[in-house]
């Protein structure tokens, strides 16, 4: 795995990086960085050319003012931008909360650039339009709590806040989410993002609850029993109306699978990109 910089729109754009085959973007949650993949990566990438970003304005990459855009449509748009940048011109994604909704809008912006979805614990993709802002606001209220005062602990606690297992948060992933809240543009940035996501009214036309029949390429949703972001029910519901897409469900693990049950994730995860 490496550490690499891009400029994208003239945003410097950190991404983690490892592989030779098929190209695979890693898109993590809101808050968060690439650094949440730390454990999967090199696995995929023993298939995969892996591509794992700091999204806009989160981890070590760059901040550009919404300017009264929903964050939504401004986020995936430098995703896409990267892609460009990078020449990948046919990838799968595979996003995290909501890094999962980013991955779905960004099939949806470009249907014909990517081959498969695979969507991760998203309640921004699967949770009903009149539940948005109170999901927004309870994740809002967690990672503040660890952006406005970013010690080791504060930061540990608030991703064992969304785990089954708190064990499952090691220094590795803590580490890097201390290092890119010391960054002073990182807190304003999360800030107008996560406000931008309670607007309801101007989330209402990104947001993807509405559209899941318009995702027909193959999809796995992947969701943790006890996951306490996005209901196990709602990805039940969603997946019904998925044209092509399979449903598993992770016993005893939370928010963030990839970190909880790794072994078993990068297997899932592996078998079903590689499946014809």
């Amino acid at each position: 795995m490496r550490a690499s910089f891009v400029e994208v729109d003239g945003i410097r754009t950190r991404y983690l990086h490892a592989g030779d085959g098929p190209p695979l973007l890693l898109l993590h949650g809101l808050g968060i960085s690439a650094d949440c993949w730390f454990y999967n990566i090199d696995a995929l990438a023993e298939h995969f050319s892996v591509f794992a970003l700091d999204m806009l304005g989160q981890g070590f990459t760059g901040f550009r003012d919404l300017g009264g855009r929903a964050a939504q449509p401004v986020l995936m748009e430098h995703v896409a931008s990267f892609a460009d940048k990078l020449g990948l011109d046919s990838y799968s994604a595979c996003g995290s909360s909501y890094g999962a909704g980013m991955s779905a809008l960004l099939y949806l912006h470009r249907p014909e650039r990517m081959r498969k979805l695979v969507l991760i614990g998203s309640g921004s993709t699967f949770r009903p339009s009149d539940a948005q802002e109170e999901g927004f606001a309870r994740s809002y209220k967690n990672a503040a709590s660890a952006l406005r005062d970013p010690t080791f602990e504060n930061c540990r606690k608030r991703l064992a806040n969304v785990c089954y297992d708190p064990r499952s948060v090691t220094n590795v992933v803590i580490f890097g989410q201390l290092t890119s809240y010391a960054q002073d543009y990182i807190l304003p940035a999360y800030e107008q993002i996560a406000r931008a996501n309670m607007n309801i009214e101007l989330t209402r036309p990104h947001r993807l609850v509405g559209r899941l029949e318009q995702i027909k390429l193959p999809t796995l949703i992947v969701v943790g029993r006890d996951d306490p972001r996005s209901s196990v029910e709602f990805h039940i519901a969603g997946h019904k109306r998925m044209p092509n897409a399979e449903l598993v469900i992770y016993e005893k693990c939370g928010h963030m699978p990839m970190i909880e049950q790794v072994e078993r994730f990068n297997q899932t995860v592996k078998e079903f990109l590689l499946c014809a």
